[in-house]
């Protein structure tokens, strides 16, 4: 690894596209090279940042200048791009969520241990300010006993977003929870710690895919809390997401990643916070491989939110009946 900067390299630019800007903005890191098999979107990226296009990401691991890679593909192939990429001596950022099932989440995370490499997986809401400081407040115990965690997410997604892997169950693992919900899904564990029994329904209403449209779930946390989730897309414009959680001491709201509600006596939400830490996945990578220590979502945590949506999904199967995640 270089010195003075992180080397990074981008497979898949449809998301890809955000995430290369984002890593050209990010002070240490350096975007060497893209990978896509769209012509277009690789010569406008390879121009746009004066980089190289391959549209074999193979060809693309073969540098020594790239030290990490973002890899940015449909759900159900993060494991086999990340298993090559790990073996190629690369450390791995996924998108979210790991990948579809547990199996293959395991074998990412394997081959990203046997090769010595460092895994990520890109929740972006860990990293925003207010979300961070929710967390704090709530494990410091400046809530009290957890009570009830929710989460709601009312989107708007149109028939045309469905036309490619979208909303199937190889590619996207599923609809509205696992895509869109996942990253208030993960917030919502972060939260309130595991989760042990879940109950959940799903269903299809406005859209013509193979999963859901709009899934809900209680959950019982191992800590004796309960928490509701919705998700859905089915909803006529896009609301801000909300995460809630209250205690017998105090309440936060989050809603579109900002505090609604601070509800905790003598304290507002920016109180004795100074250092939130990194402000997006690549400016984490880059201080782990400097500084050491871990990403702030790796292999194993990245597998509670998708173990979480799964147990959704096995329970809707199952007409509703528990699913006990331990």
């Amino acid at each position: 690894m270089s010195t003075d900067s992180v080397g990074f390299g981008v497979i898949g630019l449809g998301m890809g596209a955000g995430r290369a800007k984002l890593v050209h903005a990010t002070e240490g890191a350096r975007l060497v090279a893209v990978a896509d098999i769209d012509a277009e979107r690789g010569q406008k990226a390879a121009s746009e940042y004066g980089i190289n296009w391959y549209d074999d990401y193979k060809k693309m691991l073969e540098r020594d200048d790239i030290d990490v890679v973002m890899v940015m593909t449909p759900s159900g192939t993060h494991a086999d791009f990340a298993e090559v990429v790990a073996q190629s001596g690369k450390h791995v950022i996924s998108t979210k969520p790991i990948d579809v099932n547990l199996e293959s989440a395991d074998r990412m995370i394997k081959a990203c241990s046997d090769a010595g490499v460092v895994l990520a997986v890109d929740f972006e809401s860990r990293y925003m300010d207010d979300n961070v400081r929710a967390a704090e407040a709530i494990h410091a115990g400046r809530l009290g006993k957890l009570v009830l965690g929710e989460v709601r997410l009312k989107w708007y997604r149109g028939d045309e977003y469905y036309e490619g892997w979208h909303g199937t169950w190889k590619y996207d693992g599923g609809g509205s929870l696992i895509n869109q919900t996942v990253h208030q899904i993960d917030q919502l564990v972060w939260y309130m710690g595991q989760p042990k029994t879940v109950w959940g329904q799903i269903g299809v209403f406005t859209h013509d895919i193979e999963t859901e449209d709009l899934g809900m779930a209680m959950i019982k946390f191992e800590s004796g809390a309960v928490g509701t989730i919705l998700g859905t897309t089915t909803f006529p414009s896009s609301l801000p997401p909300r995460v809630e959680v209250h205690g017998d001491k105090g309440a936060t709201v989050v809603a579109g990643h900002k505090v609604e509600v601070w509800d905790i006596p003598d304290e507002s939400a920016e109180d004795s916070y100074e250092n939130l830490g990194p402000k997006n996945v690549v400016e984490d990578m880059v201080q782990v491989l400097k500084n050491g220590g871990t990403p702030r979502v790796d292999g194993h945590e990245a597998k509670r939110s998708l173990a979480l949506i799964l147990g959704i999904y096995e329970s809707a199967k199952n007409g509703g009946a528990p699913v006990e995640l331990g």
